[in-house]
């Protein structure tokens, strides 16, 4: 099911695979085992914890979510409420946003979060030059602490998206003592959240419950293990030995007869989240051949999307070449996925006067994308257009697609909020697209954030911007791709989490154990 979030549209669809439904976790507080560990199979490894300098936003926010507190979060319904602060305003020109502070909220190292500390944090992610957040702060001017409680942030131009940015891990907040006394954030976070690390590897990280949280339904379990297993068979494998409670899953044509297996036995329940991740070649239009838009459509035209939804992705994809999905605002109806048409590629590829093509394509070495990479090489093929797949772990490959030497990416798109601008500026305006975009289209882009939420000019300004990205293309979107948690069934609360990058990043602060089954 589609739901409309006002300022953004996420969607979640929850139901089970094939005809088995999943069950409801409607479990109270009081049922819960609050001495349980709760064991969690992800598809990646950390990657750094200081949340503006690591590498990879989407690694950070799933290792971060235990850690740290932001001062605003979002629900289950997508909706923006309250953390770290309680209360907010915009002023009549939205140029001010004035934030009231939780009493009495500590960091794990007994310091105090206060306005002050805020304003520290959000300077440092902004302003300081080795930030990869700091774009997701463009829209800021500068931060005050008006009192020990009151934190007031100054924007350049109106951007109610500010909201969902603070809810990302770029308002992730950190101890102002420990960055006072240097402590090294990479290895050693220090945040208020309801669990504090306790090690952390290559392979993941161990958390313990922090006492002292101000939110006890937030923290149900005495400890947490992350576990990082890439392959997804050997993912499946673990959910299935009793290695672990719950795993995440991109649908492929390997694991989804698997997972439905392990449905219809009575031991799991799956949640299915369709997320705004077109499975998405980003090309890099600095680099020829990609620098010329005529070699961009053809490598369109050449991809048959269809035969990589019903052989990679059982069928569950939803055909696409634009960037926001249906739903969102902003998606245009008319604007048709690019047919498979292999003679109308080759004619473009004879338009822009280039002969046999081969580029390498950095790809990330985790299921769907290496198949789809495979696809991809087979069907551009037909065009006289050779890709070398260089296979890379999953964190390493988009910082080395960002360092512009490569001319294309097959890896998820890293989305810090489920909004239409959020959507469009990991499209467009991210690193992930380091050819950037024209002043005109750039300019479109930046109007769109002024408009005000839910009007027809908002929906408009989208419309034009999903227009511009269609008949002038910097990627290949393939399809609109679906995600599974795969759990245990005694896991509960999985459905009241909400997911920030717009994927399902698990959020653990709403799952439990009942305590009947440990």
């Amino acid at each position: 099911m589609n739901r409309r979030f006002g300022t953004a549209t996420l969607f979640l669809a929850l139901a089970g695979l094939g005809t088995v439904a999943h069950a409801q976790n409607t479990t109270s507080t009081s049922e819960i085992d609050r001495s349980a560990t709760l064991r969690l199979v992800w598809l990646g490894n950390p990657g750094g914890y200081d949340p503006p300098f690591a590498k990879n936003p989407f690694q950070i926010t799933a290792y971060g979510f235990p850690i740290f507190d932001s001062l605003v979060r979002l629900n289950v319904n997508g909706d923006v409420v309250p953390d770290l602060a309680t209360s907010w305003a915009f002023s009549d020109d939205g140029l001010t946003l004035t934030m009231q502070l939780r009493g009495g909220v500590k960091f794990t190292d007994g310091s105090d979060v206060t306005a002050a500390v805020i304003v520290k944090n959000l300077t440092r992610a902004k302003s300081d030059p080795a930030s990869l957040v700091a774009r997701d702060l463009g829209s800021f001017e500068s931060f005050e602490a008006k009192d020990p409680q009151t934190v007031v942030l100054r924007l350049k131009t109106p951007d109610a998206n500010v909201l969902y940015t603070l809810a990302t891990s770029a308002g992730f907040i950190v101890s102002g003592k420990a960055l006072d006394e240097n402590v090294n954030l990479s290895t050693t976070p220090v945040g208020s959240g309801p669990y504090k690390l306790v090690s952390s590897t290559s392979q993941g990280a161990v958390y313990q419950r922090n006492e002292d949280y101000f939110d006890k339904s937030q923290n149900q379990f005495a400890t947490v293990n992350i576990t990082s297993v890439v392959d997804v068979a050997a993912r499946l494998n673990v959910l299935l030995s009793g290695q672990a409670d719950v795993g995440l899953f991109q649908i492929d044509a390997a694991s989804y007869p698997k997972i439905e297996s392990m449905v219809k036995s009575g031991e799991f329940t799956v949640h299915r989240f369709t997320q705004p991740n077109s499975l998405p070649m980003w090309m890099n239009t600095k680099i020829k051949p990609f620098d010329n838009p005529k070699v961009r459509m053809a490598v369109n035209y050449a991809i048959n999307r269809e035969a990589i939804n019903q052989g990679i992705q059982n069928g569950e994809c939803t055909l696409s070449s634009q960037p926001l999905p249906p739903g969102v605002v902003g998606h245009d109806e008319s604007l048709k996925p690019y047919p498979f048409d292999v003679a109308k590629a080759k004619a473009l590829l004879q338009e822009a006067g280039v002969g046999p093509i081969t580029f390498d394509a950095i790809v990330a070495a985790a299921e769907p994308y290496s198949s789809v990479a495979l696809a991809m090489k087979a069907q551009l093929e037909a065009i006289g257009v050779t890709m070398n797949i260089n296979l890379e772990n999953s964190v390493a490959s988009r910082p080395l697609f960002r360092g512009g030497k490569s001319p294309a990416l097959i890896f998820n798109m890293s989305v810090p909020a489920p909004d239409p601008a959020s959507i469009i500026d990991a499209v467009e305006m991210s690193p992930d697209n380091p050819g950037g975009v024209t002043p005109e289209y750039a300019k479109m882009i930046a109007d769109a954030r002024t408009k005000k939420i839910g009007s027809p000019e908002r929906e408009a300004a989208y419309k034009a911007i999903s227009r511009m990205s269609y008949e002038n293309p910097h990627n290949i979107f393939v399809c609109w791709t679906k995600l599974l948690i795969v759990a245990r069934k005694d896991v509960v609360g999985i459905d009241k989490t909400a997911y920030v990058n717009a994927v399902p990043i698990p959020d653990i602060r709403t799952y439990g154990f009942r305590k009947s089954s440990k």
